[in-house]
């Protein structure tokens, strides 16, 4: 078995089979104690302790399930593409971890909270913080466990040459435009996200939740539709005034001025290896900021303070060639 054999089976088995196994055997559990549950039962619970949010018994696997396994198989669908395409990095293994602690978390947590309530009357829920305080070390311990039965992996270093300058006249004017937008992987992953999120606001409305989860869920999803639109494409130009890159729908924009540029390359960028995911993201490493929309070739501008600007994009050979003729150009005049 090779080294990303390894990596790739650990991954499945942490945050698909774990999660899987989990939450089944979770929903088995609260499906038998339904039986000698209230038809109502405690769901919220305010800062004292008491019981203050109440719910239809049969929501509490329904969320279980809704929860502990799909955000976990959303954090796994998001990463595996690239596992298995040979990339590397902590932020795969921190997704496997994740993915493990959350199905815990949220499993844990529910069902303690609903076995408890067997034989009372949802007014007499009982305090929740054990409930909590058992969820939070469960999660904390699968989360370390799944993390070191991970294989330490880094994903490798790829050379980034400055490009060779085009040939320009000195007063030659030119231009390089192209519109990028999300990959299609990318782009279901942040529309299951809003969905799932969607979702639960809508349950929790329904079901009578606590005003302050619903408003809650409510407000996240609506940030994140507002994120998903801003971020699935954007506009890059190269011209004499610069690297622009605006969203289509006109925010955010950045810019980096033609005098702020020290060096233009194409390099090949990991999103997940090198920016923990897609989207506007700071890699860890490096000074780095990227607008990552997809696995591939991408324009990097580093400027005068040493960051540096990422933007995935085709034929971003041309577009990292044009600035640094344009760079040279300026330069050399009086």
């Amino acid at each position: 078995m090779t080294r990303p054999d390894v990596a790739v089976r650990r991954f499945v088995l942490v945050a698909v089979w774990l999660p899987v196994v989990v939450v089944a055997a979770a929903v088995a559990i609260q499906l038998i104690a339904l039986a000698q549950s209230p038809s109502t039962i405690a769901v919220h619970w305010n800062a004292a302790g008491e019981a203050d949010g109440f719910a239809p018994a049969w929501t509490q696997p329904l969320m279980t399930a809704l929860f502990g396994l799909g955000l976990p198989l959303l954090m796994a669908l998001t990463s595996l593409g690239g596992l298995r395409r040979g990339d590397r990095g902590p932020t795969y293994r921190l997704m496997g971890a994740s993915a493990a602690a959350v199905s815990l978390l949220v499993s844990v947590a529910l069902t303690w909270s609903l076995v408890m309530q067997v034989g009372l009357d949802a007014a007499q829920a009982p305090t929740v913080w054990a409930a909590l305080a058992a969820s939070l070390i469960a999660a904390a311990v699968v989360g370390v466990a799944a993390w070191f039965l991970q294989p330490k992996t880094a994903q490798a270093a790829l050379p980034s040459p400055s490009a060779a300058p085009l040939a320009l006249g000195p007063n030659e004017r030119v231009l390089w435009m192209r519109t990028i937008s999300m990959s299609t992987a990318a782009a279901v992953a942040i529309v299951a996200a809003v969905v799932l999120v969607a979702v639960a606001a809508v349950v929790a409305w329904v079901t009578g939740a606590s005003p302050a989860l619903a408003w809650l869920l409510t407000a996240a999803a609506v940030l994140l539709v507002f994120f998903a639109a801003t971020t699935l494409a954007f506009h890059v130009r190269v011209d004499d005034t610069g690297l622009a890159v605006d969203s289509v729908l006109g925010i955010p924009r950045f810019r980096v001025p033609l005098s702020d540029v020290v060096g233009a390359a194409r390099v090949h960028v990991n999103p997940m290896g090198e920016f923990g995911g897609w989207g506007l993201r700071i890699a860890p490493q490096g000074r780095r900021f990227g607008i990552v929309l997809r696995t591939g070739e991408a324009l990097e501008v580093t400027r005068g303070s040493g960051r540096r600007l990422v933007v995935t994009v085709d034929d971003a050979e041309t577009a990292a060639a044009l600035l640094e003729a344009l760079v040279q150009r300026t330069a050399a005049r009086p």
